[in-house]
C-alpha cells in the first residue's frame, strides 16, 4: 500500500512539473489525442480533405501509444524474487508483542485430502506449529499472528468436512456411527513460539513417545488435553 501511495505521489509530481513548464512555454505542448471516435471533432477540415490518411496517421498514434502503455507496465512489472518477496511481506504479521496460538484435537486424520490441506494452508500463511498423529488422538498445534489464525480457524471448524473419508468409503455404515470431529481445545497467546517451521509427526504405537516429542518443545500440557478431551468425549 505504502508503496502505490508513493508512485501515486511521484507521477502526480511529474505531471504537474510539465504542466508548469508548458505553461511558461519552456516545452511544446504535446499533441492533442486522437482516436477514431474524435477524430471529426479534433482535426476538423484535415479530416474532410484526407480522412483515409487522416484515419492511417490516427491509427498509427493509436498503436505508438499502446506500445508506451505496454512498455511501462512492463518495466513496472515485479520480478518472480520481488513477486515471492512482497507476498511474504504481506503475509508475515507482526509477532514481537505476543504470538497467537491455536490447538486442535481431530479423532481421525488418516484421509491423505485432510492432511494435505492443513499443512498447505498452514505453511501458506506463514504459521509455524505441529501436525502430531497418532491414532485417535490427533493434535494441531499453529502458531502466528492474529489474521492467519482467524483463516486457519475458519479451515478447521468450518471449511474442511472432518465426516468425510475417500478411504473408507467400504466401511459407509461403520462411519454413520461414529463422526470424526474437529475442536479447538486451547487458545492463546504467549511470547515466544515453541516451533521454529511447520512440522509433521507420525507415532505409530506408543502414546508416551508423542508426549517426549511435545516435551522437547515444552508444550507436553497440550497432549494431556487431547486425552481429557478423548476421556470426556468417550464418557458422553
Amino acid at each position: 500500500m505504502v508503496v502505490i501511495m508513493l508512485n501515486k505521489a511521484v507521477v502526480s509530481t511529474q505531471s504537474t512539473g510539465e504542466q508548469e513548464k508548458i505553461r511558461l512555454g519552456l516545452i511544446a505542448p504535446p499533441p492533442p489525442k486522437v482516436r477514431i471516435a474524435n477524430l471529426m471533432r479534433v482535426l476538423c477540415s484535415e479530416a474532410v480533405q484526407d480522412p483515409t490518411k487522416v484515419e492511417a496517421t490516427v491509427r498509427a498514434q493509436a498503436a505508438e501509444r499502446q506500445k508506451k502503455h505496454m512498455k511501462a507496465n512492463s518495466d513496472r512489472q515485479l520480478t518472480k524474487e520481488q513477486r515471492s518477496a512482497k507476498k511474504i511481506t504481506k503475509l508475515t504479521e507482526d509477532t514481537s508483542q505476543g504470538v497467537h496460538i491455536a490447538v486442535f484435537r481431530i479423532d481421525n486424520l488418516s484421509n491423505p485430502q485432510h492432511k494435505y490441506k492443513v499443512e498447505t494452508n498452514a505453511t501458506q500463511f506463514m504459521l509455524t506449529g505441529l501436525m502430531l498423529l497418532f491414532k485417535d488422538n490427533n493434535i494441531v498445534i499453529v502458531e502466528g499472528g492474529p489474521k492467519a489464525l482467524r483463516k486457519f480457524k475458519r479451515l478447521m471448524m468450518i471449511r474442511i468436512k472432518w465426516d468425510e473419508d475417500v478411504r473408507n468409503r467400504k466401511r459407509e455404515e461403520e462411519d454413520k456411527k461414529r463422526t470424526n470431529q474437529c475442536k479447538l481445545i486451547w487458545e492463546g497467546t504467549r511470547k515466544t513460539r515453541y516451533f521454529s517451521k511447520w512440522n509433521t509427526k507420525h507415532i505409530m504405537t506408543d502414546p508416551s513417545a508423542a508426549k517426549e516429542y511435545l516435551a522437547k518443545h515444552n508444550c507436553q500440557n497440550f497432549w494431556d488435553l487431547a486425552i481429557c478431551e478423548t476421556i470426556g468425549a468417550e464418557e458422553a
